[in-house]
């Protein structure tokens, strides 16, 4: 089994710099988490694409920075702010397609906003975004957010109702512990809809550890998704606050990859 990693394990390190080290630990896969506007130009996104073809390493997945604009700029009412603010968007799809990134992660809108909109408005634009990401042949997906409409499994649920063949998830395994479910639970409602995967252990008294330092079950992960013939990717994303990352993804790959 191959295992990645996202480049947003070592924030704030330039994404260029971030993706050297992912490469030169050895993963053969990786995700690139965009920090900026001016890294969706095309020469940057080109000289990532040749550093991962160097390395013999593809690049799975694009997560753009804006996430946290989503609510207020592509989930909400005003149309015209929707347009000026989706150019973004295609700005990301394209940087996927250049990379040969297969998925672009959505957080969505959060929980609550301030004007109480429809799950059907939700599901609406999202569809907009997912035909845009059509167009470079990229698949725009959901992921599952805690405080973010996405936390719930019964929105995800009617998600899946809703946009059909064109629902996909990517499963993370902190961000279902963190909305209050058994992460395995969760990910066997939706086995069959997951595109993506991102990695993290947990305890009883942490939630986001590097994979082999707690005691999720991996290998019962690995199992269920092998059960539906999954091809996504499987990416460990930890954050980097008071971690020596290189150490620990380098543990990590090792303990994943003998499974």
């Amino acid at each position: 089994m191959r295992i990645g990693a996202s480049t947003a394990c070592f924030f704030p390190l330039l994404t260029e710099k971030a993706l050297d080290n992912v490469l030169n630990l050895g993963f053969e896969q990786a995700e690139i988490f965009f920090n900026t506007s001016s890294e969706l130009e095309d020469a940057f996104v080109k000289n990532l694409k040749q550093n991962a073809d160097g390395h013999n390493a593809k690049i799975l997945s694009v997560h753009p920075f804006s996430s946290a604009l989503e609510s207020n700029c592509i989930f909400a009412e005003y149309e015209r702010r929707y347009y000026d603010f989706v150019d973004l968007y295609k700005k990301h799809f394209h940087a996927a397609a250049l990379l040969g990134a297969e998925v672009v992660v959505i957080h969505g809108s959060v929980a609550v906003q301030k004007r109480d909109l429809s799950d059907e408005f939700y599901f609406e634009r999202f569809q907009r975004l997912v035909e845009l990401g059509k167009q470079e042949g990229v698949k725009v997906c959901q992921e599952n957010v805690v405080r973010f409409r996405s936390q719930n499994m019964e929105f995800l649920k009617k998600m899946r109702n809703a946009l059909g063949d064109d629902f996909h998830l990517v499963f993370d395994v902190k961000q279902a512990l963190r909305s209050g479910y058994e992460p395995l639970e969760f990910l066997d409602e939706f086995k069959e809809n997951v595109s993506h995967i991102h990695l993290s252990d947990n305890n009883l008294y942490a939630d986001c550890l590097p994979p082999g330092k707690g005691n999720f079950d991996f290998k019962r992960l690995f199992d269920m998704m092998k059960s539906v013939d999954y091809k996504g990717g499987y990416v460990i994303e930890i954050y980097s606050k008071g971690l020596d990352v290189k150490k620990e993804l380098a543990l990590s790959k090792d303990y994943l990859e003998r499974m």
